[in-house]
């Protein structure tokens, strides 16, 4: 038995014990060390010139490209290959000397993308982002540290909230077993101060029992997927229930916010929506001010916007985890460059807009859950031989899953991704699983996690 089918099986308050220790050592993983002195470095640069922001990335862009030229196998023989000196690149124009990174590559081997020698003590971690990819990736402790002070410093600082407030998470961990029925549909994490609540359960069924906790919790900030925050506003705007749940802000992201949705959020809960943007692979990080405008954080890494098909693609370098750093990697997601002018905040931090990472469809089961593509993805990420994954749903009560493969998988591997799909789609859904050469792409030759030709909700 595993740890997680024993966590399934043992009574709510239990499983509020399991989510604190969780959090008591996530906690100390994520906050302690450099986190506060980080926070107040981001916090005093913010308000810098764009150019001396752009002289400080130049810095720390050298120092990793050194880093990852001698240290990184595959950059050394990159760099041996093309005849280039580290010392050459000088500044982000200088990238350009760089071929684009394939996520495929870095997936095919990661071995190549660690230091050699002695290495800094790395935390294993996976992401898939939306595109049912998933790819191993390992990052210092001092990136996490990083990460999670861009997200203080920058998110939860400019939405006026802090790390301990009351928050209410919508996330895609499954802390509430998919066959489970009836509430709770959340768990207590007190390390955090924070009500987990499932993504996997939302329904027409349940969401007035999500809104009475939410009511009865009293979040100062709500937290989540986009698709789930939406969710949960549009009910409350169909059921004259506004102002029931009073946050001070909300905190969304990993999914597209349109305007439709940013309006009905801000409608049904009284306050502003705050969104952002960054990659499990730690490689941009871009957060919107007060005023609307998405900043991009130089310190975190250098967004490049690629020219594709009359749009530009991000395509980022990390300049903060040298566990395995990514340079010039192709995120596949698409924004514009700023049309002039200085930012109405003041900030220094350059800007994008029109960012468009992350459309794609939702999955709705016969129970009338809708599942998004951000929390579809987690199940696949614990699959390591699935190469490239799409779910496919032309009816309520079916989906298909088309598989890339790697070798090695066999039906140990497809029964496990079974029954990570069932933890988060339930029993009612056919699954049927599918193996093929090649998931279809898009016919801008973007990866898509759903497909679906039922109707599909407002997003």
């Amino acid at each position: 038995m595993t740890l997680r089918d024993l966590y399934d099986r043992m009574p709510v308050a239990v499983q509020n014990g399991f989510a604190t220790a969780y959090g008591t050592r996530e906690l100390v993983r994520r906050h302690a060390g450099s986190f506060r002195r980080n926070v107040r470095g981001l916090e005093a640069r913010e308000r810098w010139s764009e150019e001396r922001l752009l002289e400080d990335q130049a810095v720390r862009l050298r120092g990793m490209v050194t880093w990852a030229a001698h240290r990184i196998p595959h950059y050394r023989e990159l760099f041996a290959e093309l005849g280039i000196d580290a010392q050459d690149i000088r500044s982000a124009d200088d990238l350009r000397a760089l071929p684009i990174l394939e996520k495929e590559t870095v997936r095919a081997d990661p071995e190549r993308f660690l230091p050699d020698g002695d290495r800094p003590h790395l935390v294993p971690q996976t992401t898939g982002g939306t595109t049912g990819t998933p790819l191993r990736y390992w990052a210092t402790l001092d990136a996490v540290r990083f990460n999670y002070a861009v997200y203080e410093s920058r998110v939860r600082g400019w939405a006026g909230v802090r790390l301990g407030d009351r928050m209410a998470s919508l996330h895609g961990q499954p802390i509430v077993p998919a066959e489970q029925q009836h509430g709770p549909y959340w768990r207590r994490n007190l390390a955090f101060n924070q009500l987990y609540c499932s993504v996997y359960h939302l329904s027409d069924r349940t969401l007035p029992e999500y809104v009475a906790a939410l009511e009865r919790f009293a979040p100062r900030v709500i937290a989540g997927y986009t698709s789930a925050v939406h969710r949960l506003a549009t009910h409350l705007l169909s059921t004259g229930d506004v102002g029931r749940i009073r946050p001070a802000a909300i905190l969304v992201s990993s999914e597209t916010l349109l305007s439709s949705a940013r309006q009905d959020i801000e409608t049904a809960f009284g306050c502003r929506v705050w969104n952002s943007y960054s990659l499990g692979e730690l490689v941009a990080y871009i957060t919107e001010c007060e005023h609307g405008e998405m900043h991009v954080s130089t310190e975190y890494g250098v967004v490049e916007l690629v020219e594709v098909d009359g749009r530009h693609e991000i395509v980022a370098t990390g300049l903060i985890n040298r566990g395995m750093p990514l340079l010039r990697y192709r995120t596949g997601d698409l924004a514009d460059p700023v049309s002039g002018g200085p930012s109405s905040c003041g900030r220094g931090l350059p800007r994008i807009e029109n960012l468009l990472g992350r459309v794609d469809d939702v999955v709705r089961t016969p129970e009338g859950a809708v599942i998004g593509p951000a929390p579809m993805s987690l199940a696949f990420q614990k699959v390591p031989r699935i190469r490239r994954a799409q779910v496919h749903q032309s009816t309520i009560d079916a989906i298909e899953v088309l598989i890339e493969t790697a070798e090695g998988f066999d039906s140990s591997d497809e029964d496990f991704l079974l029954t990570e799909l069932r933890r988060r789609l339930g029993d009612g859904l056919v699954i049927d699983v599918r193996h093929v050469e090649q998931v279809p792409r898009t016919s801008g030759g973007k990866e898509r996690l759903v497909v679906s030709t039922l109707s599909r909700p407002p997003v």
